[in-house]
């Protein structure tokens, strides 16, 4: 029976049956965006709106994130790290987070996704099962990693702070808010101890020479540890570039090089890590990141004021929206889709959504295993409440 898939009666036009993956390794994604697109704003850092549509934010486009991802990766050969090492980063959805991900990526070495309230003890697990001998975290994160045991830690840590990302004078500003709250603090020099804007700084964009194939690991994932003690998903460059073109496929309006994606998940999850970062990477639009997803006001000026068309998130997030007591104050009709994961969706949140948005909000099913996403209603097609929808292309 499932040799036939009966399930592609039910997909909406322009929905592929298959995906042609030609063999494509995930940084070179990004690679071709900035050939095609390199004028196009690929991340923009929005922190704060101020009086008079001042933003407090940075952008940065294709051509230069393809420069600083080839700066890191030249970095971290210098670093001593070779093609198969491992590299934890800890860090919320910031500009150094893209850009270490993809540096990491050129220079061959495998990324670990790590949550920064990870505590220390669950910090010392994942280091310890990955083998990661180099970290990237905020300086506020430090203490919390001075608390693993010696013979763990990393060999090379790697300092990021926001207000780097920002230009003169929001840094300044930024600056007292963060070390107020304690994210960022005083970070001693020291073997091993390194400034992330420093590196890029001083190096030169010239990634090493890697001999990789699209069947190498290059992501180890760590599920949710809901049957015990979590586990890395050791994901590939064909599970991931496959997983970006299939939704890609998907999602059948959105437009290359034209598309606002903002991403309040975290990136150091699969789903936001895919579904917003990677797939809006390849696609060439602009990435819009925000490192705290409970900002609910926030995010809703952002849709206002940048014509946010692609809003991925989880039922929470969506019900924050719609219950938010100044929803009404903001236009949100720019949301074209969005993806709902992670756990079941309630019909009342997406009639309301939509009703508000205009925008389409379905509901997928994904495993970290999977990179993730493996069924989701159509957007525009025959959609079943409660359904976890279809097989999407292989």
């Amino acid at each position: 029976m499932y040799e036939t898939k009966p399930w592609l009666s039910s997909y909406e036009a322009g929905v592929p049956e298959s995906v042609d993956y030609a063999g494509q390794l995930l940084h070179q994604t990004l690679d071709s965006a900035a050939q095609t697109f390199p004028n196009n704003v690929a991340v923009r850092f929005l922190l704060k709106y101020l009086p008079l549509g001042i933003a407090i934010q940075s952008k940065m486009t294709y051509r230069e994130l393809k420069d600083a991802t080839d700066r890191f990766a030249a970095a971290l050969r210098n670093l001593g790290l070779n093609q198969g090492d491992r590299m934890a980063i800890m860090m919320p959805n910031t500009p150094q987070q893209v850009i270490a991900f993809y540096g990491a990526l050129k220079a061959g070495v495998v990324v670990v996704n790590t949550n920064p309230t990870y505590t220390a003890r669950e910090l010392e697990h994942q280091i310890k099962d990955s083998g990661a001998d180099t970290i990237l975290l905020l300086s506020g994160l430090k203490p919390r990693l001075d608390q693993v045991p010696a013979d763990t830690k990393p060999k090379n840590i790697i300092i990021a702070d926001i207000p780097d990302a920002l230009g003169f004078p929001f840094n300044k500003m930024v600056e007292r808010t963060v070390r107020a709250g304690g994210t960022m603090i005083d970070v001693p020099d020291a073997p091993g101890v390194y400034r992330f804007d420093t590196l890029l700084r001083t190096s030169p964009p010239q990634p090493p020479q890697i001999n990789v194939t699209p069947d190498d690991v290059v992501l180890f994932q760590y599920t949710g540890g809901t049957t015990g003690t979590p586990k890395a998903a050791m994901l590939t460059h064909r599970n991931l570039v496959c997983n970006v073109l299939q939704m890609d496929a998907w999602l059948t309006t959105l437009e290359p090089g034209k598309e606002k994606t903002l991403a309040a998940l975290p990136s150091f999850h699969v789903y936001g890590m895919t579904v917003a970062m990677l797939l809006t990477i390849y696609a060439g639009s602009e990435l819009i990141v925000i490192p705290d997803p409970r900002q609910t006001e926030h995010i809703l000026e952002i849709i206002h004021r940048e014509k946010v068309s692609l809003y991925p998130g989880i039922p929470t997030m969506y019900t924050a929206i719609i219950n938010h007591p100044k929803v009404q104050e903001y236009n949100l009709r720019s949301v074209k889709a969005c993806l709902s994961g992670g756990m079941a969706l309630p019909v009342q949140v997406q009639q309301k959504f939509e009703e508000i948005t205009g925008g389409r909000l379905v509901e997928g099913f994904g495993m970290t295993e999977t990179s993730p996403v493996v069924h989701a209603n159509p957007i525009y097609g025959e959609r079943r409440i409660g359904s976890i929808g279809l097989p999407i292309p292989d």
